[in-house]
């Protein structure tokens, strides 16, 4: 009788194991642990970028960091300074670009007719061209009032 009982017990621990594996959702538990897991790291992530971001937006409410960006990025600058690219000399270009047969400027949109070497600027050669002299304070109100005469 007492074996009765425990092949009976046996039996029922046995059924309830096998009820409570295919009822019980294991793998989604061990699913959803992995997706909170990876949603964490992926919060730490987004917690660390916004950081970073709320960093470079105190940083863009400084007057300096707008100017040194329109400076870098852009190439302005400052009223009253001039912008000056200088660019490497004929000779320069042409021993640069000796092997590739290309020149440092050979994959810019730039017209080659707007490219003056930094030779030319340096030491221009006489007679490179006519010197214009500088506007009069009223040839320079009338130029800025050209667009009047476009009118109808």
């Amino acid at each position: 009788m007492i074996g009765r009982a425990r092949i009976a017990l046996l039996v029922a621990l046995l059924v309830g194991l096998v009820i409570t594996a295919t009822e019980f959702p294991l793998g989604q538990l061990m699913r959803g642990r992995a997706e909170v897991t990876e949603a964490g790291q992926q919060l730490k992530r987004l917690q660390a970028e916004n950081r970073a971001l709320a960093a470079e937006v105190r940083s863009l409410h400084q007057s300096g960091t707008v100017a040194r960006i329109a400076h870098q990025d852009y190439g302005l600058v400052d009223r009253g300074q001039v912008s000056v690219v200088v660019l490497p000399s004929a000779r320069a270009a042409r021993d640069a670009g000796a092997g590739s047969g290309a020149g440092p400027l050979s994959s810019t949109g730039v017209p080659k007719s707007d490219l003056v070497p930094s030779d030319a600027i340096v030491s221009p050669s006489p007679g490179a061209g006519p010197r214009r002299k500088t506007a009069g304070f009223w040839e320079r109100v009338l130029q800025r009032l050209e667009f009047w005469r476009a009118l109808p």
